[in-house]
């Protein structure tokens, strides 16, 4: 096996992205909404990798001048492989656009506007946009510092009457107060949309004729910064402060990349440079007419069979009786759920019940990411005001989350929850819940062991399981998680639940080992994992010594596998990226006929495995087993939807039988099928 590098294995990830865009079997706008994801996937990977390589070239430079070839060599690797996609790109979306208008929908420019339309655009303009906008008058000492990562700006040209003069302005285009696109009154369409910028492109003389201007021309730009941010300051200052102010920081940062319009003229890219400080040429990239794709992610719905999914409707889980409370149906049994073939609306539910349930004393959670407008936060506000005791950890650096999560931490502390610190060197990536009640006089715990986040509009569109359980082993030990947490981190041993960062590694090592000696014993050894990303390079190392000793692997990673299986038969190794993003980690062992069973919010990397508090939960349950054995197998028969990490063409599809089969809606069937 060869071990291929964590970047590169990530940005042919995104690359499925693309052939997804490009799939004409996919619905028109969620096709478009492929490309929108790539592109903010991709700014993101500019903001965190690309700055990362960065940085590390320049210390390199001045510490480790031997290393610093090594990373140049990735760092150019990086932009050829971008590069090459963009053509790619641009096509596919080209071509998205000419379906749609064949089907009645329509994206035009401000120079296709009819006579009723630019009424329309102007009266628009004037009421919605003008008075919001960001204006800056641009010359070679304009300091830019302050332009906002991730917006998209005009950079238009001013040029007075009779005369050879130019003067240079930006325009930042409010997307975060105004719709990206704009539909527009037309009849004989469908629907007619126009493009924010093109409404401001249309309005250039309401902005600066006032000022002498008569000819105007716009070019579009964007700039993508160093997304990292210090949390090491000032000792004497509260950890919140510390990320408040780094936050900040990061909105400033040094640019990692500026997108031009490559029609834009050289006086204006050579002022640019100048204003942005940009040293580096290769951080300049040129660009097609517009920016900021990710927007496509939010293109206005049509309801058009053609055009999106069908709706999917959460299948009720059989086991969760609705004339009763959820902790009473877990009392029963465990309970697994899968988002979004189940309703996320359970754990809203059942926090809620427990808010008011007289049985009920505390309840304590782990949270990461929330929604915009969180129904858990409520719940657990409700739930203080109920007279519980309420203990949160909300992890104040969970990357781009971190203002929102100071805000919630300062609401739920406002409510009298009890917000365990966070801890400065190390992540809470745990996704856990934990309930006490008083029943017949004994303490009885309720537990959640997720691979997702408590969060209502992730588990709409993002694949992950579940588990509700009042199995008091495995409750007993999430207790043992939180105190963990709250004790900054004391040394606790565990028996059930595998905890990163002390025992995971050593514990998935051990099963490996054991696989390994059964193999070479004749016995039955096979392992099967589905994670998001395998990049640790001594698991690799394992698993590789495991496939040459006869032990079965079936790898499901969707973004980074650095592993590359590309002789050896015993490994089946595919990525699959469809409708929902597959986010859920299971683990399954031989075990010498015993099977184990994990769930849980670990990946395969170092940073899951070494420096960040994860926990995963043994499934101790045989029906749920069953479940997740045919889960898992399903995964491997995909020939649709799933990509062959073994095949030496990136990214081809996976073969499987005869049968066509495409993984998210077999499950959705099983799953339906064992719940009627």
């Amino acid at each position: 096996m060869e071990i291929i590098n964590r970047e590169i294995s990530w940005l042919h990830f995104n690359s499925r992205l693309l052939q997804e865009a490009a799939n004409p079997d996919v619905p028109l706008l969620e096709r478009l909404r492929f490309l929108g994801i790539y592109s903010n996937n991709l700014d993101e990977f500019y903001r965190v990798r690309v700055a990362s390589i960065n940085r590390l070239i320049e210390f390199n430079k001045k510490n480790y001048p031997e290393r610093v070839v090594e990373s140049e060599k990735l760092h150019s690797e990086i932009y050829r492989y971008i590069k090459q996609r963009q053509a790619q790109f641009t096509k596919i979306k080209d071509d998205i656009f000419d379906s749609l208008e064949k089907q009645g929908v329509f994206v035009i420019n401000e120079n296709q506007l009819s006579t009723e339309q630019q009424i329309y655009v102007r009266n628009y303009f004037s009421e919605q946009i003008l008075p919001g906008l960001f204006t800056i008058r641009l010359n070679r000492n304009t300091n830019l510092s302050s332009l906002s990562d991730g917006a998209i700006y005009l950079g238009v040209i001013l040029r007075k009457p009779d005369c050879n003069k130019k003067d240079f302005a930006l325009i930042q285009i409010p997307t975060n107060r105004n719709p990206r696109f704009v539909e527009l009154p037309d009849s004989n369409t469908l629907k007619t949309f126009i493009r924010l910028d093109d409404i401001i492109r249309f309005c250039l003389e309401d902005i600066f004729g006032a000022f002498n201007y008569s000819g105007f021309e716009a070019y579009t730009l964007k700039i993508t910064r160093d997304a990292e941010i210090d949390l090491y300051g000032n000792v004497s200052r509260s950890f919140i402060d510390i990320i408040s102010d780094s936050v900040k920081k990061r909105k400033t940062g040094t640019p990692v990349r500026v997108i031009y319009d490559k029609n834009m003229p050289k006086e204006m890219i050579e002022t640019l440079v100048h204003c942005f400080k940009i040293k580096d040429h290769d951080n300049l990239i040129k660009g097609e007419r517009y920016h900021n794709s990710k927007d496509y992610m939010s293109f206005p719905l049509i309801q058009k069979k053609e055009f999106v999914y069908d709706t999917l409707i959460p299948i009720a889980h059989r086991h969760i009786d609705k004339k009763s409370t959820i902790l009473a149906s877990i009392r029963k049994k465990d309970i697994l759920l899968h988002y979004p073939y189940n309703s996320f609306n359970y754990i809203i539910n059942m926090l809620r019940e427990a808010s008011i349930d007289p049985k009920v004393r505390s309840i304590k959670i782990t949270l990461y990411r929330l929604a915009y407008d969180s129904k858990i936060i409520s719940a657990l506000i409700n739930a203080a005001n109920n007279g519980k005791t309420v203990t949160a950890f909300l992890e104040l650096k969970a990357r781009f989350d971190e203002e929102q999560n100071i805000y919630w931490t300062n609401q739920l502390e406002e409510a009298g929850v009890k917000i365990i610190k966070t801890i400065p060197g190390i992540k809470v990536h745990a996704k856990m819940i934990l309930i006490r009640a008083k029943e017949k006089g004994q303490n009885i715990y309720y537990a959640n062991i997720s691979s997702g986040n408590f969060n209502e509009r992730t588990a709409r569109i993002y694949s992950d399981v579940s588990l509700l359980t009042a199995d008091q082993r495995i409750c007993l030990e999430v207790g043992q998680v939180f105190y963990l947490i709250e004790s900054a981190y004391q040394i606790l041993s565990f028996d059930h639940l595998l905890v990163s960062p002390l025992y995971t590694r050593k514990r998935i090592m051990e099963l490996i080992d054991l696989e390994i000696i059964n193999a070479r014993n004749g016995l039955d050894a096979w392992i099967d994992i589905k994670v998001n990303s395998i990049t640790d390079p001594v698991v690799i190392e394992k698993l590789n010594e495991a496939a040459e000793n006869g032990v079965k692997l079936r790898l499901s990673v969707r973004a980074s596998c650095s592993l590359i299986p590309v002789k050896n038969n015993n490994v089946i190794a595919v990525g699959i990226v469809d409708r929902f993003l597959e986010h859920s980690r299971i683990f399954i062992f031989c075990n010498g006929g015993n099977n184990l069973y994990f769930i849980g919010s670990s990946d395969i990397m170092i940073r899951n495995l070494d420096t960040r508090i994860e926990v995963a939960t043994p499934i101790y349950d045989k029906a749920i087993q069953k479940e997740l054995k045919s889960i898992m197998d399903i995964q491997f028969l995909d020939n649709i939807t799933a990509r062959d990490w073994k095949s030496k063409e990136k990214n081809s599809i996976a073969t499987g039988g005869n049968e066509k089969l495409r993984t998210q809606g077999e499950i959705y069937k099983y799953l339906k099928k064992i719940n009627n």
